[in-house]
């Protein structure tokens, strides 16, 4: 359909872009992650990732949103690569989340947050979209169903 072709690139572009910009300028990620990930961390009673660690880890991440992208984008596996772009992404979003915090003002936050959500929540169409054929569970039912009628067939004959 002509709207997937159209609408899957234009999402993919916002997960390339943001990708790219991880992986070209990894540190105002990495002040975003550090201090959950040092929380996370001290719980479990192991020592803080190191920065250089912490640079290396987003910019992996980034690589692998640019790979998803393209993926996306070019309609190969879109329904995998909307799934793993959104389970990738949501906790990029929880971390913009605009709680209360001195140095940056909630209206500055709000915006990359709320752009965050928008794109978990087209990948997640995106996963959802079987492009006009059934589901997985609706085949599965069917064979199922069809099995059974077979059975009771060969049983009466």
């Amino acid at each position: 359909m002509l709207l997937r072709r159209i609408a899957r690139p234009l999402v993919a572009s916002w997960f390339v872009y943001d990708g790219f910009q991880a992986v070209r300028h990894p540190q105002e990620h990495v002040e975003l992650a550090r201090s959950p990930i040092n929380a996370v961390l001290e719980r479990a009673d192991k020592p803080a990732v190191s920065d250089a660690k912490l640079k290396r880890v987003v910019q992996a991440h980034g690589v692998a949103t640019v790979l998803l992208g393209f993926s996306l984008a070019l309609s190969k596996s879109p329904r995998t690569a909307g799934v793993l772009l959104a389970l990738s992404t949501a906790p990029s979003a929880v971390l913009r989340a605009p709680v209360a915090k001195a140095e940056v003002s909630r209206s500055e936050r709000l915006g990359p947050f709320v752009a965050k959500l928008g794109a978990v929540g087209a990948a997640l169409l995106i996963a959802g979209d079987t492009a006009g054929k059934p589901s997985m569970s609706w085949r599965v039912s069917q064979a199922r169903a069809e099995r059974a009628q077979r059975r009771v067939a060969d049983e009466q004959s």
